[in-house]
């Protein structure tokens, strides 16, 4: 069982908060594991069983229940012995009128509650108890290149045995940034493919078949259920447009009115009031995500000039096809979902007539992070990336902070003495253990 440690901190020390445990994150992501690693250090420290309750939502063939008067009455009649209770509701949003059932059990101190959902409308609608801070939030993402690494290539150890050290070695040889940036951050993308410690050295011919298919199981299934269902889609063609588009143009700026205008010059006349609300629909099921950009100098932000990224890059493989070379925008995907997994908000920064790729705020820290495709990408470009971060070294409270050229190819070999920026590769960058 992949152990996610960061998120499980978050959750032991939330623990004893009278607050439900919200885990959001799109579906597949590992949200269910989390919490049966988490029942299953509860049965380590002692709690009976008949003290943890845990349903899942998804599953159609268990009789569960589907209201909130019913998970009150289910939760009563479970609970009748003293002490406190665990209770666990995996993708509550199936359940009508789930808020009010949550709610009502939150007033009996006697009851630690730990849901998780994949739709963010449940975050954005509004609701009072959400509003009184009723709830941790926990915002919950597939495998970051550091955790994939973890689980399925295990570093040489001093002291471990010598078969244990065969196998490390071997499985050092593999590629494995290639395979994360071919098949994505899905945990269950990788079962029996790579058991830890194994010392696979890649993914065979049957595998890369299986991989597809899973994938495209998996963009199937969040579609269906987080996407055209809960959002009543009755146009799944219109829908498929717009992730074409969409996936076309990862990481450049984007809208829904020039969505409706790509598909304009397609022949295929929409309404934009329709393109935004499908396009609202893919976000609320986190399989798109917005950034913002803002202005460096004013600190606002630009809220016309956006751009779109995949929930996880595998996303963006699954629609386009996995192909012998990197899909344009996937070295900014991974980027700002391992920003926002170190816990940053993350823009794209406008600085005069200039750019930067991504800004990243954390309280009072701000990282400023441009990114080359290639091994030098073009000269120019290069150029113009690094005089917009050196003139952030001219402003006071920017020329202390940190500042990146990222390459995504690893042996990429650039730096100018006496500047005040960091070159490194994409893949160390993601590797940093250190805060960055």
């Amino acid at each position: 069982m992949l152990d996610r440690s960061a998120y499980l901190d978050v959750i032991r020390n939330a623990g004893n908060e009278q607050r439900a445990k919200m885990v959001a994150g799109i579906r597949h992501s590992g949200k269910s594991f989390l919490f049966y690693r988490f029942i299953s250090e509860l049965r380590e420290a002692g709690i009976d069983d008949d003290h943890i309750i845990h349903f899942n939502f998804e599953n159609k063939v268990l009789d569960l229940p589907r209201t909130a008067r019913e998970i009150e009455t289910v939760i009563s009649k479970k609970t009748v012995k003293s002490g406190k209770y665990y209770i666990f509701f995996d993708e509550i949003q199936a359940v009508s009128g789930w808020e009010k059932a949550v709610n009502t059990l939150l007033q009996r101190r006697k009851f630690n509650i730990y849901i998780s959902i994949s739709n963010a409308a449940v975050l954005l609608s509004g609701n009072t108890a959400i509003r009184e801070k009723k709830y941790v939030l926990i915002n919950f993402k597939s495998l970051s290149f550091a955790e994939y690494k973890k689980f399925f290539a295990p570093e040489i150890k001093q002291g471990c045995g010598l078969l244990h050290k065969a196998m490390a070695i071997k499985n050092s040889k593999c590629n494995h940034f290639d395979n994360y940036i071919r098949y994505g951050g899905f945990p269950a993308v990788y079962n029996g493919l790579y058991e830890p410690y194994a010392g696979l050295s890649g993914i065979g011919a049957e595998g890369i078949e299986t991989v597809n298919f899973r994938l495209n199981g998996i963009y199937s299934s969040i579609l269906l259920n987080d996407v055209i269902r809960r959002a009543n889609i009755r146009n799944v063609e219109l829908l498929d447009h717009i992730i074409n588009i969409i996936s076309l143009n990862i990481g450049k700026e984007n809208s829904a009115k020039k969505i409706t205008e790509s598909l304009r010059k397609k022949h295929y006349k929409k309404n934009l009031s329709l393109v935004h609300k499908y396009v609202k629909a893919l976000e609320n099921a986190f399989v798109i995500k917005k950034m913002y950009r803002c202005n460096l100098l004013t600190g606002k932000l630009m809220r016309t000039n956006v751009k779109y990224f995949m929930g996880d890059h595998a996303l963006l493989n699954a629609v386009i096809g996995i192909r012998d070379r990197v899909a344009d925008g996937i070295p900014q995907n991974i980027l700002l979902h391992d920003l926002e997994r170190r816990g940053y908000a993350v823009y794209s920064g406008k600085l005069g007539s200039g750019s930067i790729d991504f800004f990243a705020k954390r309280a009072d820290t701000f990282l400023f992070l441009q990114i080359i495709d290639g091994a030098a990408g073009d000269e120019n470009i290069l150029k113009q990336k690094i005089e917009t971060l050196n003139l952030l070294n001219d402003i006071e409270m920017f020329s202390r902070q940190k500042k990146y050229v990222l390459f995504f190819d690893a042996d990429a070999q650039f730096k100018q003495e006496g500047e005040r920026i960091h070159y490194v590769s994409l893949e160390n960058f993601l590797l940093f253990t250190d805060d960055v």
